[in-house]
């Protein structure tokens, strides 16, 4: 009997535990990890973890991804999506490495990414969160590279000369200036494959850049002389980017400066041009900037 009474209390004790936890999960209004009264439908009270996955080629996502790093170096790679029906509110994060080539992001069958049937993700550490809605996919946020940037300069106290054959009427017979220019940059952008005055743009996307450049110097020899200068793009000088600087002698030592705006398609370049508009002579070119940000 003595045995019996135990159970008895016990069974009391956990009946009535039981009622108050059930008391409190009517009461409480959502699901609280490290905190008793959550102010949402799940809040967490420290941090949070998500599974994250590198991936290096094709891959087609399940319930076993949710964060996935794309390090796919040179070879363009498809990351396709399960059917959106069934899973409404299932989220991916997909994000691009350093790689240099294209990803994929391919819905399944006819299902569509906000309206389309892929998303290219072409610059180097764009992001991308998407989710299910039940019948297709759509994005919640869609992070870019940072803008693209580049630069070439050069500076010499004694200059580079820059032949001049012909006289320019301000549109023809304008010089390349080559110098051995450094490169500085901040992603997609190279020196063309030589320090000789190239600004290249490698980005996958076509954009729109703010274009500035500076530049210094005199005449190399003679006096008196107009010099026309500006911005070429593939080797044609943009007119719009184009100043004139009138030089009297070789001690006189001039600056100017050209801005632009120009759209540029991956693996265009610019250059800068002089042309003398008064006569032949050469011009000694001292200093350099040439500058690109893409917008």
């Amino acid at each position: 009997m003595k045995l019996i009474k135990t159970s008895r209390v016990i069974g009391l004790i956990l009946t009535l535990c039981l009622s108050v936890q059930l008391k409190n999960m009517k009461a409480q209004t959502g699901v609280g990890v490290n905190t008793t009264t959550p102010k949402s439908s799940l809040e967490v009270n420290g941090s949070l973890s998500k599974k994250v996955t590198t991936i290096t080629a094709n891959t087609t996502l399940d319930t076993s991804y949710n964060v996935v790093i794309c390090d796919n170096a040179t070879s363009a790679i498809t990351v396709t999506l399960p059917t959106a029906s069934g899973i409404f509110g299932r989220l991916y994060t997909i994000k691009k490495g350093t790689s240099t080539s294209n990803i994929t992001i391919d819905g399944n069958a006819s299902e569509t990414i906000d309206g389309a049937a892929t998303i290219v993700m072409s610059d180097q550490m764009d992001a991308l969160t998407i989710f299910s809605d039940g019948t297709n996919w759509r994005t919640t946020t869609y992070k870019v590279a940072p803008y693209p940037m580049g630069e070439i300069r050069y500076f010499s106290t004694t200059g580079t000369r820059i032949f001049i054959s012909t006289q320019s009427d301000g549109s023809t017979n304008m010089v390349k200036c080559a110098p051995a220019t450094t490169f500085d940059g901040l992603g997609e952008f190279d020196n063309g494959g030589a320090n000789n005055g190239r600004l290249r743009y490698t980005g996958k996307n076509t954009k729109t850049f703010h274009i500035a450049c500076t530049i210094s110097g005199d005449l190399n020899s003679g006096t008196n002389s107009t010099f026309v200068f500006g911005i070429a793009k593939n080797g044609t000088v943009v007119t719009a980017s184009k100043v004139l600087n009138r030089i009297t002698g070789t001690t006189d030592l001039q600056s100017t400066s050209l801005h632009l705006m120009i759209t540029m398609s991956q693996n265009e370049y610019l250059e800068v041009y002089v042309g003398n508009t008064t006569t032949t002579n050469d011009f000694q070119f001292m200093t350099m900037n040439l500058f690109a940000l893409g917008m």
